[in-house]
């Protein structure tokens, strides 16, 4: 059974999970380049929920470390949650998930899944589970647009 998925308007397929994860890690980082050579980028494969009003709302109705985790997925890649504990300043990865908790909160009102502003990938290596976040593009590319995060408080 195949794993299908829309990306920039055109349907994928990929045979397994890692296949599928490989093709839109790939898509993905082809459209980040795309964005950084200045290339329009389509957005046809998903109704647009960024824009600069939901972008804007978001970002003055979180919370202090909630923009503080939104500023840290921002510097880039992914990051895990141990080391978003650390930058962040929190005590344990429990703090980390009330911020996280708030952050949906905040999502929610906007009408917006989390999925649709960052990414969780969970990684196992013998019983040590490992979280990575990291911001979704559609995300940072609108608020980039506003001048997010360098002309922001």
């Amino acid at each position: 059974m195949g794993i299908e998925f829309k990306h920039n308007g055109r349907l994928w397929r990929a045979d397994t999970v890692d296949e599928a994860v490989a093709l839109r890690r790939k898509l993905e980082a082809e459209d980040q380049a795309a964005f950084e050579a200045g290339e329009e980028l389509p957005y046809v494969y998903r109704e647009q929920v960024w824009t600069a009003d939901t972008v804007t709302d978001l970002l003055k109705n979180a919370g202090s470390l909630q923009k503080r985790f939104l500023r840290t997925l921002a510097d880039g890649g992914k990051i895990t949650s141990e080391d978003l504990v650390v930058r962040l300043g929190l005590e344990s990865e429990v703090s980390l998930a009330g911020v996280v908790s708030g952050l949906s909160k905040q999502l929610k009102k906007l009408g917006v899944k989390p999925s649709d502003l960052y990414t969780v990938d969970v990684s196992w290596t013998g019983k040590n589970k490992t979280r990575n976040f990291g911001l979704v593009n559609e995300f940072r590319w609108a608020a980039a647009e506003l001048g997010w995060p360098e002309k922001w408080p």
